[in-house]
């Protein structure tokens, strides 16, 4: 089964972040699924409203699907592309797809912008490396080299400036934005970015499924830390202004 709630952002060509769950694969009741994530927490227990449809997630496991009968109310219910709700009654449910927005929209926002310019910084890297593993050895020529890594780098490093101008443009308009973000993700001192990445629930051979592999095979990986890397982000950003 697959579901709009489990999503990941990317930038499209007109240069706007939108939501995306292509080659996301298929979950089976008894999966483990993706609750969270650098934007979106879920939590781990919550309902999954889909095509008129009921879905019980329990400490991140995809149960069962649900009679309306069998719930209990106040229940978290997530709809559409990630739309979260406290829904506090069964009548309730009946217009929650009239909604148009739910909680924490802004904060989602923010996440989004964060995790792609995580992306983008690291296919920054890679191409950088790939380009220096490929031509060192058989090119001395500095000059050659820039010119093959800024050839390799230029447009991710254009896509890399639209989705920073994006996050300064937010939080400039919502000063308080970053600390209701850290409100509402609530990592704790110990969250590896690694293990609620959304790299490992992609379907096996695609680009993002490969790079979580990769990093699964790295004895005695390095922890990465989610509060770390959004300082070191906006310390970068606050760096060119």
């Amino acid at each position: 089964m697959k579901f709009d709630c489990f999503y990941y952002p990317v930038l499209n060509d007109k240069g706007d972040v939108i939501k995306s769950n292509s080659h996301i694969k298929s979950f089976n009741f008894g999966d483990e699924v993706p609750t969270k994530t650098l934007y979106y927490n879920y939590n781990s227990s919550f309902v999954i409203f889909q095509n008129s449809k009921l879905f019980i997630v329990e400490d991140r496991i995809l149960k069962k699907e649900a009679n309306i009968d069998d719930l209990k109310f106040p229940l978290k219910i997530v709809f559409n592309q990630g739309t979260q709700l406290v829904v506090k009654k069964k009548s309730e449910l009946s217009s929650i797809r009239l909604l148009l927005s739910g909680y924490y929209e802004e904060e989602k926002k923010l996440g989004s912008l964060f995790f792609l310019s995580e992306v983008y910084t690291r296919k920054i890297r890679d191409a950088q490396y790939k380009v220096m593993n490929d031509l060192t050895n058989s090119s001395r020529n500095v000059e050659y080299l820039n010119e093959e890594i800024n050839n390799s780098t230029e447009h991710l490093l254009n896509d890399l400036k639209i989705v920073q101008k994006k996050f300064i443009e937010l939080c400039d308009s919502n000063p308080d934005l970053i600390k209701s973000y850290l409100e509402y993700m609530n990592f704790n001192d110990e969250e590896d970015m690694f293990k609620i990445g959304i790299n490992k629930y992609f379907e096996e051979d695609t680009e993002q499924y490969n790079e979580y592999n990769k990093n699964v095979l790295i004895y005695n990986r390095r922890l990465i830390y989610p509060k770390f890397k959004l300082e070191h982000l906006v310390s970068t950003i606050n760096s060119y202004k």
